[in-house]
């Protein structure tokens, strides 16, 4: 056999070989660009039908195969502030933990978006919840911070005026100990909270998303606290009564909504 034809039947005998190995290199490039879409999409079905470990795993294929993603970013860590609602002891500081990572990664990557400091400012809530008097304080600063930060670029997210509700009313209802604290780990307690505030900001969140169960949920816990019995029983009733799709949570916010109606005086 001459030198040539030893070189061609090398070459068919190569060819093969050399497709598997161009196809194995290009792949996984071409996989990857559908992964993300299709984990987002899976994630997605995942959280309506409520399953918060599922909908994690598959933001977290997503965001392995574009880094940085502000979407999923936001995506994974409010799926992980809401899961640690499930969990309990180290399991769930480290689940909210994650969530903070992932959402300071979003900011870092959009800080002009309004969504990932709204991101940041629950998984801060959520963590500030697992925290002692001070450490709770000190994180109270970056709450309203960021919640700030997210008004002032959007002022049409109902959340994060959720959030500065919530801040005012934990800030204003500090006791004459956490007063203490907060004047050595922040100088002084926060000025503005007010009841009055928190009143207003819960509104502003109901008028734009009068549809998502927590806004009613926390709303009327705040009015039974104030001792406002029919307005609070408005809220709370109409809380049960939407359907369960604003949050993956909303079936233990609604259960939290009937405990809270069957305490308050009968009519």
């Amino acid at each position: 056999m001459s030198r040539r034809n030893r070189v061609r039947r090398h070459m068919r005998l190569l060819a093969p070989i050399v497709l598997a190995v161009c196809s194995a290199l290009v792949g996984p490039l071409a996989a990857a660009a559908r992964t993300l879409e299709e984990a987002l999409a899976d994630g997605e079905r995942a959280y309506a039908a409520a399953n918060l470990e599922e909908a994690r795993k598959a933001f977290a294929e997503a965001l392995q195969t574009t880094p940085g993603h502000v979407a999923t970013l936001c995506r994974l860590s409010r799926v992980e502030s809401e899961l640690g609602e499930t969990q309990k002891g180290d399991t769930q500081r480290l689940t909210w933990a994650d969530a903070v990572v992932h959402a300071r990664e979003a900011v870092r990557a959009a800080p002009d978006l309004a969504e990932p400091h709204v991101t940041l400012a629950v998984a801060l809530g959520r963590q500030a919840l697992r925290e002692g008097p001070k450490a709770r304080l000190a994180l109270s600063k970056e709450i309203k911070a960021e919640t700030d930060l997210a008004l002032k670029i959007d002022p049409n997210i109902g959340r994060a005026w959720h959030v500065l509700a919530m801040w005012n009313v934990k800030i204003s209802g500090l006791s004459g100990l956490e007063k203490m604290i907060a004047n050595s780990v922040l100088g002084g307690v926060p000025k503005g909270a007010s009841t009055a505030n928190a009143e207003q900001a819960f509104q502003k969140a109901i008028a734009l998303e009068p549809d998502y169960i927590n806004h009613r949920l926390e709303y009327g816990r705040f009015l039974k606290d104030m001792k406002r019995t029919d307005d609070a029983r408005r809220e709370l009733e109409k809380a049960v009564a939407l359907p369960a799709t604003s949050s993956a949570l909303d079936p233990r916010f609604q259960a939290e909504a009937r405990e809270l109606l069957a305490k308050l005086p009968k009519k």
